[in-house]
């Protein structure tokens, strides 16, 4: 007679699953770990649906896809949002929130003992005024989509009196330049004004410079500011013989 108080003693432990009939054993030592019952947990694996398989097997003749329609035809491909052709709900609602991280425009950054290097290694003169086309040809940083702007690190090794020009300058980076005797001078270059100047023989002619946006005015004062170079710095107008002048020039 089938005893399973007798069965329960030759294992060390035992479990009964509902998806899986008899019993089954599972390793409680290492040294009970064999080929013959290495195996998955139980439901870890499941077999794989077949349909069409006959009437019998639930999931024959139509195989799950019903009777008719696009999504019974092989390769249909129906968008989540798609209703049939008439303007999606996501269409009739209004769009919310807005990000200019896109326009956002990003400075190359460098640091002092970047430029300590290089004029240690006479990669550049300290004694003309370094621009970023210097900076480009001594291969000291990566693309410069925007400009680059110099930063207060390594300030306290650097005693070189020079004269820069740059995009922009880190208040610490231009107390340091200026303590020393030298100019730090921002100078606005928009996409193509600083490629011709990284970059000049890449242009067949020579890009009339850009004026400066009014919302850089106070960081740029030197430049001319104003959409379509309507309005100069302080806001007023230009005459006619200084436009003519600047386009002779």
């Amino acid at each position: 007679m089938f005893n399973l108080g007798n069965i329960c003693k030759s294992f060390s432990k035992i479990t009964i699953s509902n998806n899986i009939t008899g019993f089954r054993t599972i390793v409680s030592k290492p040294y009970e770990i064999s080929l013959n019952n290495l195996r998955d947990n139980p439901g870890a694996v499941t077999k794989k649906v077949r349909v069409g398989r006959g009437i019998g097997s639930g999931r024959g003749k139509t195989s799950t896809r019903g009777h008719a329609g696009q999504k019974a035809r092989a390769g249909h491909n129906i968008p989540r949002a798609f209703e049939g052709g008439q303007t999606q709900l996501f269409k009739k609602m209004r769009k919310y929130g807005f990000s200019n991280v896109r326009f956002e425009r990003v400075l190359t950054p460098i640091n002092f003992n970047t430029l300590d290097r290089l004029i240690r290694e006479n990669r550049i003169n300290p004694n003309e005024t370094i621009t970023m086309k210097h900076l480009f040809d001594a291969n000291c940083t990566g693309a410069i989509k925007h400009g680059i702007k110099l930063l207060s690190d390594g300030k306290q090794n650097f005693k070189h009196k020079i004269n820069i020009e740059l995009s922009d300058f880190s208040a610490p980076a231009r107390e340091t330049i200026e303590a020393l005797g030298g100019v730090a001078q921002n100078v606005y270059y928009d996409r193509v004004g600083l490629r011709f100047l990284l970059k000049p023989h890449k242009f067949d002619f020579v890009p009339k410079r850009a004026r400066v946006p009014l919302k850089y005015a106070d960081k740029y004062p030197d430049h001319v500011t104003g959409y379509m170079g309507a309005y100069s710095t302080k806001g007023e107008k230009f005459n006619k013989e200084e436009q003519e002048q600047e386009q002779q020039q």
